[in-house]
């Protein structure tokens, strides 16, 4: 696995609890075979937190709502859509092609 968490010297329990949220999401999807996450981060702005993966335009975000969210974004343009599921993401960033 990548040393996605290279960035964080400590990891506060709201940056933990939100790995563990986003992992448990994580495991359970169909990129999971596929896919290593290449970063966890969090958005200051938005509050965000998330993972995202190498060579695809796909994040797992967990909101201040702690509401599991999957994120496209159109690297062309820079917009970003919200999915309820993985399959209505991977739907989505099958148009980019």
């Amino acid at each position: 696995m990548n040393d996605f968490l290279n960035d964080y010297e400590v990891v506060s329990s709201a940056q933990a609890n939100a790995l563990s949220v986003l992992f448990d999401v994580y495991k359970h999807t169909n990129i999971c075979d596929e896919l290593e996450p290449i970063t966890f981060g969090h958005n200051h702005l938005s509050g965000y937190y998330y993972i995202a993966f190498e060579n695809i335009s796909l994040s797992i975000v967990l909101t201040p709502r702690n509401e599991v969210l999957f994120m496209t974004t159109d690297y062309k343009n820079g917009n970003e859509e919200f999915f309820d599921t993985e399959e209505e993401a991977m739907e989505h960033l099958a148009t980019f092609e």
